[in-house]
């Protein structure tokens, strides 16, 4: 009977292996949430494997050839089964198969499946109470003294808020936020933020036009808190304008306070904040929603949408309004993402085919690893090179839009080939050729 390889977790090797106790771990680790198929099931996801050597997807089946409904490896084509048992079970696949669930003909990690099933938080948490206005604008009073106050009466969300604010001995007099108001490096804000921009302008658009007349806006801004667009009503921008809830307004809560933008990128977790929540008394005046927006790549937050308005334009469902309109970007986020993974796969075929005796690594314009065949393992074990090497990893060094400037180029990244990968005269990301000792 063959011997089951040692496992390796994702963490501790760039060469990962699929074995049936490997999936059975997976399993345990990603239960209860969805990356496990019962988790994401009625979302249209079905179990699947990819292959980081040719890009191909293949969807769990059995033996038979019937599509199973959970992880099984028996039924992956035999050119990717390394091992199996006496009685025919595969015992261990090659290395660079990753276990996932395809959507839509889309394949995603257990991580990225288990970030587009994430269930929201509990609404009584989320949503704010305007009839507490007069008491927590007492309670902020007594804060503001000695950081006492009753602790019914503040949401957990606002409380933690409140103690950073205090930590970062902020004035809680502030009339307004910082702004940028360069116009070259709000150029070239909107020049590092292109894509973020590019999938949240029609959704923005969209969202103006339901919001005519409402004395609100809908703003987008980045991870740091910056406001990178705005759209609403000109009389709405211009009493925003007198906070700077405008495009360069700086909303993080270091500087401004507790703030929907600032606490939801805090906390990566929608938020609402009424009035006297705010920490900032220029600011009490008005009521926010906002909600993070996570790359489908790998969950970072890039940014946040927020809905903002005067207290006395609350409206109840604005946190719904935020949170719709950033699903619809990281939608929007997701199809350019899975576009430029495809168009790496279409061209680095022939790639592939013709580098036989190398390790090689192919990234899309973002850094995101996309392929990379069996020698690059043993080829990053040589260079002493810490990477995973699964769909998730990502490269910043090798962003194509990025300023070559600000990023630091990794040792094991030096001395290899680099080369452009072109899809009919386009550059769509980078070749990276592995040599490796014989």
């Amino acid at each position: 009977m063959s011997v089951e390889p040692t496992i390796i977790t994702p963490n501790a090797s760039t060469r990962t292996q699929l074995t049936p106790s490997a999936l059975q771990q997976e399993n345990d680790l990603f239960r209860g949430s969805g990356g496990i198929s019962e988790g994401n099931r009625a979302l249209g996801f079905k179990p699947a494997f990819y292959d980081m050597e040719t890009g191909a997807l293949h969807p769990s089946k059995f033996t038979n050839g019937i599509e199973a409904p959970m992880h099984v490896l028996d039924g992956l084509p035999s050119e990717l089964v390394e091992s199996r048992l006496e009685n025919g079970k595969v015992a261990a696949v090659k290395p660079g198969v990753i276990s996932g669930f395809v959507q839509g003909n889309h394949f995603y990690t257990r991580e990225q499946a288990a970030l587009a099933t994430a269930q929201l938080i509990s609404r009584t948490q989320m949503l704010s109470n305007p009839l507490q206005h007069n008491q927590l604008l007492a309670a902020w009073e007594r804060f503001v003294v000695d950081q006492d106050y009753p602790t019914d009466l503040i949401r957990p969300v606002v409380e933690d808020s409140w103690r950073r604010c205090h930590q970062f001995e902020l004035d809680p007099e502030l009339r307004h936020a910082p702004i940028i108001s360069d116009k070259g490096q709000l150029e070239y804000s909107h020049y590092l933020h292109s894509d973020l921009l590019n999938a949240a302008r029609p959704v923005l658009e969209r969202a103006k036009e339901h919001l005519y007349r409402s004395d609100s806006l809908i703003l987008l801004a980045d991870a740091g808190g910056m406001i990178l667009d705005v759209r609403a009503d000109p009389h709405v921008i211009t009493s925003a304008g007198n906070i700077n809830l405008i495009e360069g307004g700086i909303w993080s809560e270091d500087v401004a306070g507790t703030n929907a933008i600032g606490t939801a990128l805090a906390a990566a977790e929608p938020v609402q904040l009424y009035g006297a929540e705010h920490f900032c008394a220029g600011i009490k005046h008005w009521t926010c929603s906002a909600d993070v927006i996570r790359d489908p790549h790998d969950g970072m937050i890039l940014g946040a949408v927020d809905l903002s308005g005067l207290t006395d334009a609350y409206q109840s469902n604005a946190l719904d309004f935020a949170i719709m309109a950033t699903r619809l970007i990281e939608a929007n986020l997701a199809s350019d993402y899975f576009r430029s993974r495809e168009k790496v796969i279409e061209a680095t075929k022939n790639m592939f085919e013709g580098w036989k005796n190398e390790g090689l690594l192919a990234f899309d314009r973002r850094g995101r690893l996309v392929k990379a065949n069996q020698f690059s393992h043993q080829a990053l074990e040589e260079l002493g090179a810490d990477l995973v090497l699964t769909p998730e990893c990502r490269v910043p060094a090798l962003d194509l839009d990025a300023p070559a400037a600000s990023i630091e180029t990794p040792e094991w990244l030096e001395t290899p080939l680099r080369l452009p990968i072109k899809l009919k005269d386009d550059e769509v990301g980078t070749l990276i050729v592995l040599s490796i000792h014989h």
